[in-house]
């Protein structure tokens, strides 16, 4: 039965390492990340080969040291497990790869491996392992391993442990931070457990562990050893040659975070014990179960293009692992629990790339994501506070408290410091988070969120605008930016950052007069709290009329910020073997503030979450003046340039770059994905899907869908949630069916399809004959 449950899945859900390559070995211990939103552990090999950068993370466990600022620590490991024959042990650098291949299992969460190597007295060793980090039970864990020696007899010793001596990356690459002390280590009957604790915030993280042999030979001996701050499971046993030997090691991992602090090791030892007593059986079906309900309402399937469905999955697979359903104090990191680039920090990429797929698959999510913003607000007035000015300023990069965590310097090579002023000045973010909160209200209609903990978040946010515009030349505006487009530095009136500001008034004044309406008491405390006033209200209503707007009314092109256009122009012509742009050779050497060239989309982007408050003349002559422009230097600009694509009818041009944003960690195209997924990407590739090539919108409270499918896909089925109720979509170039399931909280609804009414009911599936209407 347990060969049952660990057999593959069909190819459309694997990927594949096949042999080994050193200069790979980051980049795959990313992609074969297992997790589950509390936990991720990195893919890395058990016998931590020289160049591995392994890692364990726990969600929302930060410290800071002697770093720059606060960081995502990393924790104790437990993959721990090497081979040792003649007390020499079988690694990747003294013996010969003759076999060696890995397999994620999407669907599963199964990591699979099976290596055969050869050592200089000719000896051949076969090892397989398999790895599961819970669905079911987040802080529990499962590995499997065999050993067979091919061609010898004689003593084998495995060493399986868990291991303290870890340290995060510093600022330098060869610079290393210790985070954590080690507490204690103690040798249980059936159990190893090992505690140590952050040096600066004092969290503690404990780990237990139990190898079990599973056919032991008659003559084999086990006992515990500590190595500092390693701690082992030592197993030596008579092998024969040609026999396979099984192990199964548990492990589970709790932290004084969660309010376990006098009974961490209890806590531990209980779940194992509870773990190994249910068995392999019993909890990889719980495991399965879940994980199956998630791929049910998360998964898109496309016929007609294999690439593209496997690398939609791998996207979907990250997003699905890094769901922080467990905890509403926590939010996903720009890499999620899968490396620490960006320190593990919460950026503008969760509420504007990653949230809609949470809000359309697992609203829930969704939620606990904005209620990250909310139990943030203290450290985001206190942001506010210290740039003189009133409300709440969400920081550019957040860890576990809201405080701003972007460094104000960083390091070049040579020690020298180079100043980072997005902390200052990127402000945008501000209105991000509000913009994703409303996203989340318009699917759901969860108004006691958007009345409770939403309002204070709008009104607050809001205030901190209030106190941030300037009245100037007889109109307002927001002066020394960054808009998207990180290039331009400590530029004024940036239309991205003053639409939203716009954007943003309009939206507070409704949910004011809105709750005056339907929620007066609430209002009435809320407004006491925070000192909100009716004149703060008129205020913002007033601005969001005059606020500047930098457009060209003859050409239609929106200027980027003020002075734009006055800067030097280049034109991108050229591009590398994995469609990534080339620096126009003239640029070469310039300061690329002083030019028209961008790293990312930035007016695009506006006019892609605003599309139906532009026309389509001013959409596509953005799009077409802007994409030359665009150096695509950040994983957050294809699939916006993907989906404004498809808007303004460059369906070629669309499909390339949503393989692009679908691969990008796949062929490693940014050459970085070894400091983790890219989490905006994964978000990116599914609003491309969903609200690209499925065509599914949101226009005035309506859902609507306007589809086109590329050539090579003869059909697209996924599912989602709308105010509730879940629906299952089909479509291919002919026809949309959509299905209405049973048990939501509405018996119909009305959707649109190519502008036209059509009518759910429950249980039913609609069908409508399709044209290419874009």
């Amino acid at each position: 039965m347990v060969k049952d449950l660990f057999g593959l899945n069909s190819e459309d859900w694997l990927i594949k390492e096949k042999g080994f390559d050193w200069r790979k070995q980051g980049m795959y211990e990313s992609i074969f990340t297992l997790g589950n939103g509390y936990l991720g552990q990195r893919g890395s090999l058990e016998g931590n080969p020289s160049g591995s950068y392994r890692g364990t993370y726990i969600a929302g466990i930060f410290d800071k040291s002697e770093s720059l600022v606060s960081q995502m620590v990393k924790s104790p490991g437990w993959i721990d497990f090497s081979i040792w024959i003649d007390d020499e042990k079988m690694t990747y650098e003294t013996c010969k790869i003759l076999f060696n291949e890995r397999i994620l299992d999407m669907k599963k969460g199964i990591l699979h491996r099976v290596t055969r190597l050869k050592d200089k007295k000719g000896r051949i060793v076969r090892f397989e392992s398999k790895r599961v980090v819970f669905a079911h039970q987040v802080r529990g864990a499962l590995m499997l391993f065999s050993v067979t020696p091919e061609n010898f007899s004689g003593d084998i010793k495995v060493i399986s442990g868990l291991n303290g001596d870890v340290t995060n990356e510093g600022y330098y690459p060869e610079e290393r931070v210790k985070h954590l002390n080690l507490v204690s280590m103690k040798r249980g009957q059936d159990y190893i457990y090992l505690e140590s604790q952050t040096r600066d915030k004092k969290i503690k993280v404990a780990l237990a562990a139990s190898t079990l042999f599973d056919n032991p030979p008659q003559k084999f001996y086990k006992v515990n050893r500590m190595y500092g701050e390693k701690f082992a499971e030592v197993i030596v046993f008579d092998s024969q040659k040609g026999k396979t030997y099984n192990f199964t090691k548990w492990v589970s991992i709790f932290t004084s975070r969660e309010g376990y602090d006098r009974q961490l090791e209890s806590a531990c030892v209980d779940e194992i014990h509870d773990m190994i007593r249910d068995g392999i059986e019993k909890n990889m079906l719980k495991h399965f179960e879940l994980r199956e309900k998630e791929w049910q309402i998360a998964d898109i399937v496309i016929k007609g293009d294999k690439k593209a469905q496997l690398g939609i999955r791998f996207n979907l697979y990250h997003l699905i692992i890094a769901k922080p359903h467990h905890d509403p104090t926590l939010s996903i990191a720009a890499k999620f629990l899968s490396g620490e680039g960006y320190k593990g920090h919460v950026f503008w990429d969760t509420e504007i790339f990653a949230l809609p797929f949470y809000i359309y698959t697992f609203p829930e999510a969704a939620k606990n994501l904005l209620l990250y913003r909310y139990y943030t607000l203290p450290g985001a007035i206190l942001n506010a506070k210290d740039y003189g000015y009133k409300g709440a300023k969400f920081a550019w990069e957040s860890a576990d408290d809201g405080i701003e965590t972007t460094p104000r310097f960083g390091y070049s090579a040579d020690g020298k410091e180079v100043r980072i002023f997005t902390g200052d000045e990127e402000h945008h973010i501000v209105s991000d988070v509000v913009h994703g909160l409303y996203n989340f209200y318009g699917a759901t209609k969860d108004e006691s969120f958007l009345y409770g903990k939403g309002a204070e978040i709008v009104f607050q946010t809001a205030l901190f605008w209030l106190s941030r515009i300037e009245r100037r030349r007889g109109r307002y505006e927001v002066r020394k930016v960054i808009g998207p487009d990180e290039y331009h530095e400590h530029v004024d009136n940036n239309a991205f950052t003053n639409y939203l500001v716009m954007w943003h008034f309009i939206k507070a004044g409704e949910l004011y007069k809105k709750m005056e309406k339907e929620a007066p008491a609430i209002l009435k405390k809320l407004s006491k709290k925070i000192k909100l006033t009716k004149k703060h209200i008129e205020e913002m209503r007033l601005v969001s009329k005059i606020i500047y707007f930098p457009y060209d009314q003859k050409t239609d092109i929106i200027e980027q910020f003020e002075g734009y256009f006055s800067l030097e122009d280049f034109i991108i012509k050229q591009y590398d073997k994995n469609g990534m742009a080339i620096l126009p050779e003239k640029a070469k050497g310039l300061d690329l503030n002083k030019t028209r060239l961008l790293k990312q989309a930035d007016v695009v982007l506006l006019t892609h979450l605003f599309a139906d408050r532009f026309s389509p003349e001013v959409k596509k002559k953005n799009y077409y003046y802007y994409e030359k422009r665009t150096m695509h230097q950040s994983s957050l600009s294809f699939c916006v340039y993907a989906l404004m694509g498809l808007e303004v009818g460059d369906h070629k041009k669309a499909y390339n770059y949503f393989m692009k944003t679908s691969l990008i960690d796949l062929t490693n195209s940014h050459k970085n994905t070894a400091h983790g997924i890219h989490a905006a990407a994964t978000g990116g590739a599914w609003q491309m899907v969903v609200h690209g090539f499925a065509g599914m919108k949101v226009r005035r409270g309506v859902l609507c869908f306007d589809p086109w499918l590329p050539e090579k896909w003869k059909k697209l089925s996924y599912s989602c949630m709308w105010e509730g109720s879940i629906l299952r979509v089909s479509l291919s170039k002919a026809s949309l069916s959509v299905k209405m399931e049973k048990d939501g909280p509405h018996h119909s609804m009305t959707i649109k399809v190519g502008g036209k009414g059509v009518s759910l009911r429950e249980g039913k599936t609609a069908k409508i004959k399709m044209l290419r209407t874009r």
